[in-house]
C-alpha cells in the first residue's frame, strides 16, 4: 500500500478521470473494436499454476506481485461466490497513467474473442452501467518446459496508440513476472 494517504487518493482522483474518459472512446467507438494480441512463453510456469492463480488473484498484496511497479490497488466489488464467472473486482493500475478498471469475470464462451487454447480466463472490463468497454482473453497450453501463453485484449476502435503501446508494454510486462513468483507460490498454496 501507498506510504501516504493524500498521494493515494490523488491516485484514485486520476485513475477515475480515466476511466469516464474510457467510456468516452467507447462511445465514440459506437461498437467497432480491435483486437491487441500478445503471445508470452513462460518457462519454468505450469498451467496448473496458471489455472490455480486466476482463482487466487485475492487481495492487493497478490495483485501487486503480478506487476510491482503498476498494479496499485485490490479489492472485490463482487466477490466470487461458486466459481469466479460474475464476480467483479475492482483495480487501479498505471498503464502509461492511472486507471481505475472494474473487471467481471466472464464466462469464456460467453465473450466475442474465439479462443484457440484449452486453458482460459477471461473478463470484461465494465463501465458504469456493468456494461463491457472491453474485454479479455487469457488463453494457455502446456510446452515442454512451461506454458504458451496469449492474451488478447479486445478494445474500442479509436482507443489510441499511445494506449494500444502502453497496453502491450503492461501486459509483457506483468505477463512476465510470472516466472518471478508463480511457481514458488503455486507449491507453496496448492
Amino acid at each position: 500500500m501507498l506510504s501516504d494517504d493524500k498521494e493515494f487518493e490523488k491516485i484514485v482522483e486520476m485513475s477515475k478521470k480515466s476511466s469516464e474518459v474510457m467510456e468516452e472512446i467507447a462511445r465514440m467507438s459506437k461498437s467497432e473494436t480491435v483486437d491487441l494480441i500478445v503471445d508470452h512463453e513462460l518457462k519454468g510456469v505450469s498451467v496448473n499454476a496458471l489455472d490455480w492463480w486466476w482463482g487466487h488473484i485475492d487481495n492487493t498484496e497478490r495483485y501487486k506481485l503480478w506487476h510491482p511497479n503498476d498494479h496499485i490497488s485490490f479489492k472485490w466489488e463482487k466477490p466470487p461466490e461458486e466459481g469466479h464467472f460474475g464476480a467483479i473486482h475492482c483495480v487501479i493500475e498505471t498503464i502509461k497513467v492511472p486507471t481505475m478498471l472494474r473487471i467481471r469475470w466472464e464466462d469464456p464462451s460467453s465473450i466475442p474473442i474465439k479462443a484457440t487454447y484449452s486453458h482460459l480466463a477471461a473478463g470484461s472490463v465494465l463501465d458504469s452501467n456493468d456494461k463491457p468497454l472491453s474485454w479479455i482473453l487469457h488463453e494457455y497450453e502446456p510446452i515442454d518446459d512451461g506454458t504458451r501463453l496469449r492474451t488478447t485484449f479486445r478494445l474500442p476502435a479509436k482507443s489510441p496508440r499511445w494506449f494500444l503501446k502502453a497496453l502491450r508494454k503492461h501486459n509483457i510486462e506483468e505477463i512476465g513476472e510470472f516466472t518471478n513468483f508463480l511457481p514458488s507460490l503455486y507449491e507453496e498454496n496448492k
